[in-house]
């Protein structure tokens, strides 16, 4: 569920960017390009934003709605189907029709949109409406896993993949766009809140500020916003703690691979550095997206049964 909330704010907030006044902003047209490559949205056959916006924005509407491709949105719906299917017994019945209205509205609107000749196949106002269903939906599938399951270890390991997950998708992204220099301009600056899920605090709290500082305090370092690095490294390593240890320390080890957000520094991390921008920063966002893959593949290994059934030989 997060992962396919993850790829629907993505793909709105990249749609949006180049349909705007902005879309012309190489540094904007880098860093969307990074994302969707990054997150599978597009494949790397597909021209590059700066390269060809039109083309890029067409490819990345073509395949929402491809299951073939396992990070698409429409992806991400069945595979949320697939899984639920499995624990069908622990959800509600509103619950469940949720799941499987949001895979069959997106799939059906995805199939239609293909169908259709010229522009309209690759319109982006109908897109922008398959997406906004779907998050709409994905919002009350995460109220419904959030409010209605009971805390036991199952929904602890569910808790943690989707922490896992932010926490390896938001690093990235944070560290793509200063890396490619989008977080300095305006479009790209706003760009970034609106990913992490932010703009509202953020102009509340800071007003008109458009600085580093300001958002490494509210992305970075802010305990009381769920979307914040330091917030998701925190509730992800409480929620370690509360699974079952097969072997004394196995919880502690495993918290122990994230990175201790009581060691981050605002100023050290707003430090410009000279031939690498802000260095501590992306240092300790480099950290934290190893750490979250880290930590998913000790949960795998410890917890889970890995058999399968070879059908290749050797050298196949």
């Amino acid at each position: 569920t997060e992962r396919a909330d993850n790829s629907v704010r993505l793909v709105r907030l990249t749609l949006n960017l180049l349909a705007g006044e902005d879309a012309n902003s190489l540094p904007l047209l880098t860093w969307l390009h990074q994302l969707a490559l990054r997150n599978s949205l597009v494949s790397d056959e597909v021209p590059t934003a700066p390269q060809s916006r039109r083309v890029f924005e067409r490819a990345l509407i073509a395949s929402m709605g491809d299951v073939k491709d396992q990070a698409s949105v429409g992806s991400n719906l069945q595979s949320i189907r697939q899984a639920a299917a499995a624990v069908r017994e622990r959800m509600s019945p509103d619950h469940w029709n949720e799941i499987e209205h949001a895979e069959s509205d997106f799939l059906q609107s995805s199939a239609d949109m293909a169908h259709e000749s010229g522009e309209a196949r690759y319109s982006t106002l109908a897109a922008q409406r398959m997406l906004e269903r779907a998050a709409s939906a994905l919002a009350a599938m995460t109220g419904a896993q959030t409010d209605h399951m009971t805390r036991d270890d199952a929904w602890q390991l569910l808790s943690i993949g989707r922490h896992i997950e932010r926490l390896g998708f938001l690093t990235y992204a944070l560290a793509s766009g200063f890396e490619s220099g989008s977080v300095h301009s305006i479009a790209g600056f706003e760009s970034m809140l609106a990913l992490f899920d932010s703009t509202i605090t953020f102009h509340a709290r800071y007003q008109q500020r458009r600085d580093a500082a300001a958002m490494v305090d509210l992305l970075v370092l802010d305990h009381d916003n769920p979307r914040s690095l330091s917030w998701v490294s925190h509730a992800l390593t409480k929620r370690l703690h509360r699974l079952p240890s097969t072997a004394a320390g196995v919880n502690s080890d495993l918290a122990q691979a994230l990175p201790d957000t009581r060691t981050w520094d605002h100023e050290a991390l707003c430090e410009p550095g000279d031939e690498v921008h802000y260095p501590v920063l992306m240092r300790l966002l480099e950290d934290c997206e190893a750490a979250a893959y880290e930590v998913a593949g000790s949960i795998s290994a410890q917890y889970f049964t890995h058999t399968f059934e070879s059908h290749q030989s050797v050298g196949a």
